[in-house]
């Protein structure tokens, strides 16, 4: 121990006098760490959401008996039938909306807020105060403090007033969008009548939930917490945002790569130093595995709290998308987890293995048969998935063997570019030529991760273009009705008055119906939706053979045949309902069978809709929603006189009525936020290769003062330096930004051929935006240029004395 001592005293010894490169190791990982730590944490809060119940208590909801399917709420009796079971812990539950006074509407969830008064302690003679208390509590409505911000910007009120009554606000961090208050307040401003939402379960096993699901078969469904919609859809979202996030781990780990290298090189005279004086090899070795166990802890520790931040950061932004597409139910908060830091620990702890097995010595002959090998698998790897990929594992494989395939190139393709001939006979030039070919092996981390982070970023470019340009398609074709209007009840009579004014071609409505698809093995929820009761009302729907729709695709039942309906691309897709299959559709006890006759493009939606007439609908007897109706005006109609007409007629408001351009905007706006985090993780990965760059060319730029010093005695003046410099910094990265750009639309096509339609059943066509791609590369190339010349020109101003003496 006496030995590690003096060992470890010594490394310490030289980390204060290396500050920086201690710094440079630790934040290389933890910026890599952090970006895991982020989305990791976004996932893990997201999983771990039932751990409490709707009443903010740690009771770990299992399960939730929910309306049957058609029906918005649970009657009152089904709870009284529940609560008088001793051994079924249960929490009632009660949501909606209610207008304020401003004419906004606010989101509500009443629970049973008595259990907060049970579980606080207190002596007897503080049960006044406590009765006082209690009185308020159910009278006062909790807000998230940044939804009080939003209602009163200004000054937050103290006060709520909802149907000319005041209620008390009290803020409550963390609670979204959604205010929470006392299930008796909820009732009454909801009108419920004891009607609940759902009620969660607390606790309960399979067993006793297979006799419970019986139980309440015929009034109510019993779904496992682990079911629900956002657990079922949200996968593939964070599936992708944990290998963007990883990708951007790699960037990080880089950058300590370097870090290790530059303390590996500045300590080789201190090793033998050591060893000299009578240090074993075996506790140096000791040593040098502990040192890096321990920075390696330090460093996914300092990147857990980074990630926590930025997931913290980031979360408005993914709340908003897992809200609108992918049905989250509950806030994301996100804490520090252990989980975060063990996870950084571990691949902390797998880099610095792949780099102590690399400091192994190798010959030149071994590392080029190993760099061919690599090339070649890597070669056959994406051939093979090119043909067979058909998992989200396996498409990111294909794009691993992608990345591996340019990593190999790169070096190759650099060392080429400075070892062909120069048509030039400038001395300064082909002493820059010449050095370049050793500085090469120097800066390759930092090319690579520069590589990886453009090659990512044009990737999601692409990827993200494509779905725009397929997006503006899909929207210029689906919402082709000059209006829609959306009534607060939308009645028969509405529509038969709108048919008969002679204003319009075609009024469509919008049906939405859920329902389960029972199959053998399991049922699936899906969505009815129809838009009319025929084809007519459906043309605007585009089929995967781009053929027009007709009755043979979509059309009633009859005495001969069976009714015809259309499945969206990710039900093909991800649920595997092809053309010619008959489905049976449940809705309750009720029941239809229908057959797919073709699938439709459906961007946006990623869970299972069959499109149906809305006789189908109805001779089903199935509950539905109508949300409104679609109108196309005849060709001689004005459509701001119609409008102003539909508004006077039905007393609308202007936010009932919108205009296929608004409707447009509005819905490409919605589908645009998804890309939101993207972008930001894009945006940090980039930051972490340019800071890479700077440190690379600055470390590297210290190794060169004995040739710079060489050349300033020759005459060679600090201007011509500078500018022969930056023109070899300007080459390195430029031949990288060119690779770049080849990788780049490899893996967005492969994001568009292979993960998109994997991982959300959407299929569209790549699409490239050169002016964007190469508007990208020129400012990554303009911010790559500077990071390596600042470091440059602190060198050149160097005092040309201070350089020889140092030869």
């Amino acid at each position: 121990m006496t030995e590690l001592r003096l060992i470890f005293f010594t490394y310490g010894q030289f980390y204060l006098r290396h500050k920086g490169l201690l710094l440079l190791f630790v934040l290389g990982f933890s910026l890599g760490s952090a970006l895991i730590s982020a989305i990791y944490g976004l996932n893990l809060e997201a999983s771990q959401r039932y751990n409490e119940s709707s009443a903010l208590l740690e009771n770990p909801v299992t399960h939730f008996i929910k309306p049957q399917l058609g029906e918005k709420q649970l009657s009152h009796t089904v709870w009284q039938n529940l609560s008088r079971q001793s051994n079924l812990k249960m929490e009632p539950v009660l949501e909606g909306r209610v207008q304020l006074e401003d004419k906004r509407w606010l989101s509500i969830r009443g629970v049973d807020l008595l259990k907060w008064v049970q579980f606080q302690g207190g002596g007897d003679n503080e049960s006044e105060g406590r009765k006082n208390q209690q009185g308020r509590l159910f009278e006062t409505v909790f807000l998230d403090p940044k939804v009080i911000t939003r209602l009163e910007p200004d000054a937050p009120q103290k006060t709520l007033t909802i149907d000319g009554i005041q209620y008390r606000i009290s803020p409550m961090a963390g609670l979204g969008y959604q205010a929470l208050m006392d299930i008796s307040l909820a009732d009454k401003l909801l009108n419920a009548n004891g009607a609940l939402s759902f009620i969660e379960v607390i606790g309960m096993d399979e067993a006793r939930a297979q006799f419970l699901a019986l139980e309440i078969a015929q009034t109510a469904r019993l779904e496992s917490a682990s079911d629900q919609s956002f657990d079922t859809l949200s996968g593939p979202f964070f599936f992708n945002l944990q290998a963007l996030a990883f990708l951007g781990y790699i960037v990080g780990a880089f950058l300590s790569f370097n870090a290790i290298k530059l303390a590996f090189s500045a300590r080789k005279k201190l090793q033998r130093q050591l060893y000299v004086l009578g240090c074993q090899q075996r506790r140096l070795t000791q040593a040098v595995v502990v040192e890096l166990l321990c920075l390696g802890f330090i460093s996914a520790y300092f990147g857990a709290l980074l990630g926590v931040s930025l997931a913290n950061l980031l979360v408005t932004d993914v709340g908003r998308v897992l809200r609108s597409f992918y049905q989250l139910d509950r806030s994301l908060i996100v804490g520090l987890d252990y989980s975060m830091v063990l996870l950084g620990f571990a691949l902390n702890t797998l880099v610095l293995i792949c780099f102590l097995g690399s400091q192994k010595a190798i010959t030149d002959s071994y590392k080029r048969m190993a760099a061919i090998g690599v090339f070649v698998l890597s070669v056959i790897g994406a051939l093979v998935l090119w043909q067979y990929a058909d998992s989200k594992f396996s498409a990111l494989m294909l794009c691993a063997c992608v990345l591996m395939v340019f990593f190999v190139i790169t070096p190759r393709v650099l060392k080429r570019t400075f070892s062909c001939q120069w048509p030039t006979q400038s001395p300064l030039l082909l002493w820059v030529k010449a050095d370049s070919q050793t500085q090469i092996n120097e800066l390759l981390s930092a090319v690579l991760a520069t590589l990886m982070a453009m090659g990512a970023a044009i990737g999601m470019q692409v990827m993200v273009h494509s779905f725009s340009t397929a997006l503006d398609s899909h929207l210029q074709k689906r919402l082709s009705a000059d209006l829609y209007i959306r009534p607060l009840v939308v009645t028969e009579q509405m529509e038969r008055e709108l048919k008969e004014s002679g204003l319009f071609d075609k009024v469509g409505v919008y049906w939405q119906a859920p329902a389960q698809i029972n199959t053998k093995t399991k049922s699936l929820g899906v969505k009815l939706i129809s838009f009319g009761n025929s084809a007519l009302y459906h043309s605007h729907i585009t089929l995967l053979n781009r053929e027009l729709i007709g009755p043979q695709h979509i059309a009633g039942a009859t005495d001969t045949q069976l009714a015809r309906c259309l499945v969206n691309e990710p039900g093909w897709r991800i649920n595997g309902i092809n053309i010619g299959d008959t489905v049976e559709l449940s809705q309750g006890e009720r029941q239809i069978e229908c057959q797919i006759s073709g699938i439709y493009y459906d961007y946006g939606e990623q869970s299972t809709a069959l499109l149906v007439t809305t006789s189908t609908i109805t001779n089903a007897q199935f509950a539905y929603e109508a949300f409104g109706f679609s109108l196309t005006l005849k060709p001689e109609q004005d459509i701001d006189e119609v409008t102003k007409q539909l508004k006077d007629t039905y007393g609308l408001e202007s936010s009932q009525v919108s205009v296929n351009k608004t409707f447009k905007a509005f819905a490409k706006q919605l589908f645009e936020n998804t890309f939101k985090v993207t972008h930001a993780l894009n945006l940090f990965i980039m930051l972490i290769a340019l800071f890479g760059i700077w440190v690379s060319f600055l470390t590297l730029g210290r190794q060169q003062l004995q040739p710079m010093a060489i050349l300033q005695t020759l005459g060679v003046t600090r201007k011509q330096l500078f500018w022969s410099k930056l023109l070899q910094a300007c080459l390195i990265l430029g031949v990288t930004t060119l690779l770049a750009i080849p990788l780049g639309i490899l893996l967005g096509w492969v994001l568009l051929t292979y993960v998109m339609p994997i991982a959300f059943g959407w299929s569209m066509a790549l699409v490239l935006s050169w002016p964007n791609i190469l508007g990208f590369c020129a400012v990554v190339l303009l911010l790559a240029l500077i990071a390596s010349a600042a470091p440059l020109i602190k060198l050149i101003r160097r005092n040309v004395a201070d350089s020889v003496s140092s030869l």
